[in-house]
């Protein structure tokens, strides 16, 4: 029984649950057992379960200029968010996915070799260790991730599938590895799928505790077409056989309603005749939805339904499997999003953006989810300023190194050093570090005195980031 002039347990965990993240992370300052409570993992369940039924969308989005910027959309409501280790990288982070408030990010310049863990609503990040595969014995030829969640072990995963570059009369070699958010670490898996390569720029779609990739083999009837579904909690591959299309049409995979599904739709570079049979108009969307209860022969596909568009238009995204996010171009008017409801045809507008460019739409909600379900000590609060983001992390990045000695200024000397892969930054009076300026995972001590060079320790955080310390170094 509850003291008297306090409430069960039960009542004001019901009633926290209720409450936004912002006021959450306050509370947490009131007392230890409410900052006990809100972290305890039931209690960020509860706050999930009823954060789910109010969807927000992630966007990124890419101008004519080639600038991107992300922000939040919640009943048209438009938030800015600043992505972390923005300033540190040389592109805008890809978004390899979005699952229970958990954004995923790809930071490396190529070959998703490196990520970082993002909860929007706390503020916080967590990078990720270095993928064990790597191109030192093969070049790559394709790498795919994804990024999912496992319900039957609670655990989230990052999963990268890498393709190897052949010769001409060899069969493509695939290889796989998960991350596992509860564990803290990567490990090589078994694929089973035989010689394929996935598509180029695709992100793993989860749908129904499994994540989905378009890939292709050699055989002996030509090339073909099919899904490579990965199953987050067996973390086994399999096939999934697709329907024949032809040239012309383009295919996108999707989820709705625990189902996936496949969006079929002209691409607007090629001269196709639309459902009115009208030349040159790329003006229609079909959905098929995929029954596994029937085996896996390619006869599982239905066709679900067909939208009509006045002008061209292609579907971007999933809005919490309910409806489907479309891109409409409008003649002249430049373009407007959709969200489209293929079970009843309904249809309506969203203000999203500027719809003219490139933009990537996600689904999110506002979660208490960790960054780390490991507990290791890998979390980064962000800073209120871009600069004390990049100083406190250098200096993080050298305390993983082994090196506790701070930084009090640095200088770019290309010329000292004039091997052209080098990048050369002064650390205190007689030292330098050299940078890899290729693959940028490489890090050397070099001591000027004695002409001596060790190599350090090269934490997972370095990865990719091009180079850190001569174009984001900030003195502290």
């Amino acid at each position: 029984m509850a003291n008297k002039g306090t409430l069960p347990q039960e009542t004001l965990t019901d009633i926290l649950s209720r409450l936004p993240i912002k006021s959450l992370t306050r509370f947490q300052s009131v007392s230890k057992p409410f900052s006990a409570l809100i972290k305890s993992p039931a209690f960020i369940s509860a706050h999930l379960r009823r954060s789910s039924r109010h969807l927000s969308f992630f966007v990124r989005h890419s101008n004519l200029y080639g600038s991107d910027h992300s922000f939040l959309l919640n009943n048209n409501q438009i938030s800015d968010v600043e992505v972390p280790l923005l300033g540190c990288l040389t592109r805008f982070p890809k978004i390899v996915g979005s699952c229970n408030g958990l954004v995923c990010l790809d930071i490396s310049s190529c070959y998703a070799r490196g990520f970082v863990l993002w909860n929007i609503a706390r503020k916080e990040y967590s990078c990720l260790p270095r993928p064990r595969i790597n191109d030192s014995r093969r070049p790559f030829w394709m790498v795919s991730p994804g990024f999912g969640f496992d319900r039957k072990k609670n655990d989230y995963k990052v999963v990268r599938i890498v393709s190897f570059g052949c010769e001409k009369d060899e069969s493509p070699a695939v290889m796989a590895e998960v991350f596992s958010w509860r564990n803290f670490c990567w490990r090589v898996i078994e694929t089973r799928i035989g010689a394929c390569v996935t598509h180029e720029g695709q992100n793993g779609v989860v749908i129904n505790g499994g994540l989905h990739w378009f890939a292709n083999s050699a055989g002996k009837s030509g090339i073909q077409k099919f899904i490579v579904s990965f199953d987050l909690d067996t973390e086994e591959f399999r096939r999934i056989p697709i329907p024949d299309f032809p040239a012309g049409i383009c295919v996108k995979i999707m989820g709705f309603k625990g189902s996936l599904a496949l969006a079929f739709y002209p691409s607007k570079e090629v001269d196709v005749h639309s459902r009115h049979g009208r030349p040159g108009v790329a003006d229609w969307i079909e959905f098929c939805v995929w029954d596994d209860s029937d085996g896996a022969d390619g006869k599982c596909w239905t066709k679900l339904s067909s939208i009509q568009l006045t002008t061209v238009g292609y579907p971007v995204g999933v809005a919490n499997e309910t409806g489907l996010i479309i891109k409409k171009l409008m003649e002249g008017q430049g373009a407007q999003f959709i969200l489209f409801d293929p079970s009843n045809q309904n249809y309506r507008g969203m203000h999203i953006c500027d719809a003219s460019y490139s933009c990537d739409v996600h689904s999110y909600v506002e979660s208490l989810v960790p960054v780390n379900g490991g507990g290791h000590d890998q979390v980064i609060e962000e800073e209120p300023s871009e600069s004390g983001k990049v100083a406190s992390l250098d200096n993080r990045i050298f305390s993983d190194c082994g090196e506790n000695r701070i930084w009090s200024k640095s200088y770019t000397i290309s010329p000292l050093f004039p091997t052209s892969g080098k990048s050369i930054v002064i650390w205190g009076n007689s030292e330098v570090i050299l940078q890899d300026a290729n693959v940028y995972d490489e890090l050397f001590l070099y001591d000027l005195n004695q002409l001596r060079v060790r190599s350090l320790p090269t934490p997972a955080r370095i990865l990719s980031v091009r180079p850190l310390f001569i174009q984001s170094f900030v003195s502290v």
